[in-house]
């Protein structure tokens, strides 16, 4: 008998589990703004130490398909500035983030948005524009071209693309005072703006989480700003910033289906 009642105890929890990761009944009240963010597109070169923040362009491809087919429409920044302003968003919006400014968005992700019709935002360094991501440590892996003026110019044409800032470099803004990080942030914006001729309107910081102080400086600069803190925001007026984000590149699709609809 104990042995009966055992056995269906672990079948109901087994159940509820399964139902939790692949079923998502339990739905969040308030709805909410997943952010999916992607590291680097494409094959991880021989002998790299960060193969981790690399994905395929097929299972990008897939990741995108799977979001479509849960009924999600990808958004920018500058609909979250509508949506600040009273225009409504789609029902189901979700904001598609790429890190670094990598070449690699552009041969690998551009045509993917395009053939789905889809939006994306993909963040910059204003210093590195058509050079490489000299932040990086060659060491570890080697460099990788940035995107470059004649690439911007098509991505800029194109309305499936806007742009976010990292700052002047991918630079740890927590080791700097407040005001030497937010003069950093500002300034990158300025030079994207006047000297490539972009829109700018997110800032995504580049490591860990900001200080209060820094965001309460770049709120008159930026309209939206990203955190890498994990996890998925409510979507309300006004609207909670830092926005935080879900590594999306490192979620297989069941897991990256139960964080987007349950948060």
């Amino acid at each position: 008998m104990l042995y009966i009642i055992m056995s269906v105890c672990l079948a109901l929890a087994g159940g509820l589990l399964f139902c939790g990761l692949y079923f998502p009944f339990w739905k969040h009240k308030t709805p909410l703004l997943p952010v999916l963010c992607f590291g680097k597109v494409g094959q991880a070169p021989k002998g790299s130490a960060l193969y981790k923040e690399w994905i395929s362009p097929q299972k990008l491809a897939k990741k995108l398909d799977w979001v479509l087919k849960l009924g999600f429409t990808p958004v920018t920044p500058e609909d979250l500035l509508a949506f600040k302003e009273g225009v409504s968003l789609p029902p189901k919006p979700v904001l598609l983030v790429f890190k670094y400014g990598l070449e690699s968005f552009y041969k690998e992700v551009f045509p993917l948005l395009q053939e789905r019709e889809i939006k994306a935002c993909v963040c910059l360094c204003a210093e590195h524009i058509g050079q490489y991501n000299a932040w990086q440590d060659p060491r570890q892996e080697a460099w990788q071209n940035t995107l470059n003026e004649s690439e911007l110019a098509e991505l800029k044409k194109s309305k499936w693309v806007s742009f976010a800032s990292h700052g002047l470099s991918y630079t740890k803004l927590s080791e700097l005072d407040t005001q030497q990080a937010a003069w950093q942030a500002g300034e990158s914006k300025a030079r994207l703006e006047k000297l490539h001729k972009l829109s700018i309107n997110a800032f995504f910081y580049p490591w860990g989480v900001p200080s209060k102080e820094l965001e309460e400086a770049l709120r008159p600069v930026y309209g939206v700003t990203f955190s890498s803190q994990k996890g998925v925001n409510k979507l309300s007026s006004p609207l909670s910033t830092p926005l935080n984000i879900l590594p999306a590149w490192r979620m297989g699709l069941w897991r990256l289906r139960a964080k987007i609809t349950r948060g």
